[in-house]
C-alpha cells in the first residue's frame, strides 16, 4: 500500500515539474534584462511597467472582460428562466432542454464561427454586426456549463419542494423563485458563470474569425504582436495567466460555499 502511494506521489511530480516548467521559465525570461546563456544577465520589471503602461494591451483585457461576461450574464438570465418554465410547468420537456443546451459541447468553434460568418456576414440585419454575432456565438458556447450548473443546483436545493411550501404559504411560484429558490443556489450559480467567463475569456480563435480586426481583445493583441519584443510578450503572458488563475481561484472558493452550503 506505501509502495502504491509512493508511485503515485512520484508521477504527480513529474507531472507537476512537466506542467510548470514551462511557465516557471517564461515567468523567469518576463524578469530577464539579458538572457543569451545558460543564465539570465541581471533582471529587471521594466517589461511589466511597459506592458502594463501599453493601452491597446490594457483595452484588450477590458474588451475580453466585457465580451466575455455580457453572453455569461444573457446565458445565465435565460437558462434561469428556462429552467423554471420546464421543471414547473413541462417536465416533460426537461430531457429534450437539456439535449438542445448539451448539443454546442459536439461541435467545433472554428467551425461555427466560420458558417455563422458566412451566413451573416453582408446580410444587412443587426446580426451583421461582428460584435452582436460574437456575443451570440459565445452565448451558444457557454450554454452547456451554464445549464449543467444551474440545473444541478436547482435540484440540489430541491426547487420543487421548496416552491411548494412557498405556495401553501400564499406566494406565487415566480416570485419564490425570485426571491428564494436563486438566492440560494448563488455559489453554484457563481461557479458556473465564472467556469464560463474563463473559457470566453481564454478564447482567441473564434474571436480571431469573426472580430479580431475590430474588437481586438488580449489574445489578439498577443497574436498582432508575436514578432515583437519577446520579453515583454512574456510578460504579457504572465499577466494573462494571473488573471485566469485568479478566475480560477474564484470558481474554487465558489464550488467550496455551494459545498458547505448543501451540507448545512
Amino acid at each position: 500500500m506505501k509502495e502504491h502511494k509512493g508511485a503515485m506521489l512520484a508521477i504527480k511530480i513529474v507531472a507537476a515539474v512537466f506542467l510548470l516548467t514551462p511557465l516557471v521559465v517564461m515567468f523567469i525570461y518576463s524578469l530577464a534584462d539579458r538572457w543569451i546563456s545558460i543564465l539570465p544577465e541581471g533582471f529587471t520589471i521594466s517589461y511589466y511597467i511597459s506592458i502594463l503602461t501599453n493601452p491597446a494591451f490594457l483595452m484588450g483585457i477590458v474588451r475580453g472582460i466585457i465580451i466575455s461576461a455580457i453572453p455569461v450574464i444573457i446565458t445565465n438570465i435565460s437558462v434561469l428562466l428556462a429552467l423554471y418554465v420546464v421543471m414547473v410547468y413541462l417536465p416533460d420537456m426537461e430531457k429534450v432542454v437539456q439535449i438542445f443546451c448539451l448539443i454546442p459541447t459536439t461541435i467545433n468553434g472554428i467551425i461555427v464561427a466560420t458558417s455563422v460568418l458566412s451566413m451573416y456576414a453582408g446580410s444587412g440585419t443587426i446580426l451583421a454586426n461582428r460584435i452582436v454575432m460574437l456575443a451570440c456565438i459565445y452565448c451558444v458556447f457557454v450554454m452547456p456549463v451554464t445549464y449543467q450548473g444551474i440545473r444541478n443546483s436547482l435540484y440540489a436545493v430541491n426547487m420543487k419542494g421548496l416552491l411548494e411550501a412557498a405556495e401553501m404559504l400564499g406566494y406565487r411560484k415566480f416570485h419564490s423563485y425570485v426571491t428564494v429558490i436563486i438566492p440560494s443556489i448563488l455559489p453554484g450559480l457563481a461557479a458556473s458563470a465564472l467556469m464560463g467567463f474563463a473559457a470566453l475569456f481564454g478564447d482567441f480563435a473564434i474571436i480571431k474569425i469573426i472580430a479580431s480586426s475590430q474588437f481586438e481583445t488580449a489574445q489578439a493583441f498577443l497574436y498582432r504582436n508575436r514578432a515583437a519584443d519577446t520579453q515583454e510578450l512574456s510578460a504579457s503572458v504572465v499577466i494573462l495567466l494571473l488573471i485566469t488563475l485568479g478566475i480560477n481561484y474564484a470558481v474554487h472558493k465558489s464550488q467550496n460555499k455551494q459545498k458547505e452550503s448543501r451540507e448545512k
